[in-house]
């Protein structure tokens, strides 16, 4: 018996020895075939019998999922009792050599707190415990979001939709939180967003995963009325439209989206709010059929008397709520809310919510995407490791001149990202790391065509765009071109879920539509998409939808040319995002791009 395990042991890490290497190459040349050989296979874990890119690429049956798991943990079993506690610890450390580079040191994964984040603004307070808001039911937990070691999603609420976690006989549950603190007097509007991931398998019937708010009186104790909204549509929809084939085998389709509902308090005596994200009949069959949840984002917003989107995009470039705001430039419109009108030298996430883009509508793109987290495992700007998650509020800062929107940004992603360097080859063994970065922006608020541009990328001309920067989202991270480094493949499949990666220089980028920027209300399909960055020509970028259900890239009345842009009366020329399709953001630049942003990262403009 002892013999016969032994020789199980030997062939699974024969196994992992043989196949890792194979089935995952580092990038840098044809193929993914890297020229440093850097990144390394992953570490051999006790009782693992296939490494994680060979199970993506196995696409196992579920009976199939069910007799490997049993086979796990009858041989983790059988070593945990066979080896001593400082074997098993040589075992978990144990990496072999990378094909032609150093052996990498382990991964040690920090113990993270178990609860989803809770991000309150204004002069909302939550209910109850600070550090745990959220009270769970039914089939739904908290914990890490995934494997810590393959990507920074953190921890957060797992909607378990095809497990019966309580034994009640439904597959169904909540997370809920208690609100204080709102406004009674005057500015009854609020925005709950929250940000989630749907997992391949993740099911439910008759759309029942929701996000619901409900209003109370007499601190609480009273119900008045409820609103609640179904995001399954969206789900669903954005799992048909959003669909990208060429994306990374290994991570599936799942991404990080947005889900919102804007509210009013129905009546002035409204003192608390409940918020609960949810499901119901859960039909998930496979073990990636959670929907998880790592934060909720709950703020004040303006009454939308004035400010609320139209039904249709109109051509009217005056709405009534223009009369109280103060021109910046271009399309930027400062508000200064009843009191001075001097606008002030910069903005940043204390007063995004007061810089408004003027579209179709008026648009506040920078809310919510002016801070981020610098994660444990990126680099400081001084190129040390990061050993704590250290929140940056100062992440993006936007200020203006006379022809400029200028955006001092540190590149740093709001939002999960995969561990980088991925010494466990999740996606292709990228040996870069995410640095913070010191990043000037210079966007001319007055975009112009240029007569005399250049031709726009295509996969056999690929001279229609620099390599390196080429435009910046909202939150501040740089839009790259199509390609990877080595130019001769497009680089989607190298992506982790929120599409990005980092190069060589160690700077975290797109390479096409970034799914997980924060919108001010959710790109859920049911309207034109809103602004998410700009290309380095002045002109905006915009989410993938045309109108209501229409993709841009699928429009037959006004269709994108080569370079992903056309225009409308609302918005003038602009770009859109084509997901699945080349090339993914966009083209080439249709105006002139700006000459400060060649060497924007070291010096004022130029005159």
């Amino acid at each position: 018996m002892l013999r016969l395990l032994f020789g199980m042991v030997a062939f699974v890490a024969g196994l992992a020895l043989i196949v890792s290497p194979a089935v995952s190459q580092p990038p840098g040349g044809k193929d993914g075939k890297g020229k440093d050989g850097k990144g390394g296979p992953p570490r051999f874990e006790l009782g693992q019998v296939f490494p994680p890119p060979l199970l993506a690429e196995l696409k196992l049956t579920p009976e199939q999922e069910k007799e490997l798991d049993a086979i796990r943990k009858d041989l983790k079993t059988k070593l945990d009792k066979l080896l001593t506690d400082e074997q098993k610890k040589t075992v978990e450390n144990f990496r072999p050599r990378g094909p032609g580079g150093p052996e990498p040191r382990p991964i040690d994964v920090a113990p993270l707190p178990a609860a989803a984040r809770l991000n309150l603004h204004g002069s909302l307070k939550p209910v109850g415990d600070e550090k745990a808001p959220f009270v769970l039911t039914g089939d739904t937990t908290e914990g890490l979001l995934g494997d810590a070691r393959l990507e920074h999603n953190g921890s957060g609420i797992r909607f378990l939709s095809g497990e019966d976690l309580n034994k009640d006989g439904v597959r169904a549950g909540s997370a809920t939180c208690g609100v204080t603190g709102l406004r009674v007097e005057k500015g009854r509007w609020y925005r709950v967003r929250v940000r989630g991931l749907a997992q391949d398998d993740f099911a439910v019937e008759k759309d029942d995963l929701f996000i619901k708010v409900e209003f109370f009186k007499d601190d609480g104790k009273n119900p008045l009325d409820f609103i609640k909204k179904s995001i399954y549509p969206q789900v669903e929809l954005e799992r048909k439209s959003l669909a990208d084939s060429g994306t990374n085998k290994s991570l599936g389709l799942a991404t990080w989206r947005t889900y919102s509902i804007n509210v009013r308090t129905p009546y002035a005596e409204v003192d608390t709010l409940k918020v609960s994200v949810g499901f119901g009949n859960g039909i998930g069959k496979a073990k990636g059929s959670e929907f998880w949840v790592s934060e909720v984002d709950i703020s004040p917003i303006p009454d939308p008397a004035d400010y609320i989107p139209p039904t249709k995009p109109s051509t009217d470039r005056n709405p009534p709520a223009l009369k109280s705001l103060v021109k910046l430039g271009g399309r930027w419109y400062y508000d200064p809310r009843g009191g001075s009108k001097d606008p002030p030298k910069q903005f940043d996430h204390t007063n995004a919510d007061r810089l408004y883009y003027l579209s179709d509508r008026l648009e506040t793109p920078f809310v919510g995407n002016m801070s981020a987290w610098l994660r444990r495992g990126y680099l400081d700007r001084d190129g040390n490791t990061v050993e704590k998650d250290q929140f940056v509020p100062d992440a993006v800062v936007i200020s203006f001149t006379e022809k400029h929107l200028v955006m001092k940004s540190k590149n740093l992603p709001n939002h999960p990202t995969a561990v980088f360097p991925d010494r466990s080859r999740f996606l292709d063994g990228n040996p870069n790391v995410i640095r913070e970065q010191r990043d000037t922006w210079y966007i001319p608020l007055e975009p112009k065509p240029n007569p005399t541009r250049a031709a726009a990328m295509t996969m056999e001309n690929k001279r229609g765009l620099p390599m390196g920067p080429i435009g910046v989202a909202v939150n501040g991270v740089v839009f790259f071109n199509p390609f990877d480094h080595i130019t001769e493949a497009d680089a989607v499949w190298r992506l982790d879920r929120c599409c990005g990666h980092p190069s060589p220089s160690s700077e975290y980028h797109y390479h096409k539509y970034p799914v997980c920027v924060n919108t001010p209300w959710a790109d859920d399909g049911s309207e034109h998409s809103p602004l998410i960055g700009f290309a380095f020509d002045g002109f905006p970028v915009y989410g993938p939808y045309e109108s209501k259900g229409l993709l841009a890239k699928d429009s037959k009345d006004n269709p994108l040319n080569e370079y992903n842009l056309h225009e409308d009366d609302a918005r003038g020329p602009h770009y859109h995002v084509t997901p699945g399709k080349f090339p993914h953001i966009i083209g080439g630049y249709w105006g002139e791009m700006d000459p400060n942003n060649r060497s924007a990262k070291k010096g004022p403009p130029k005159k």
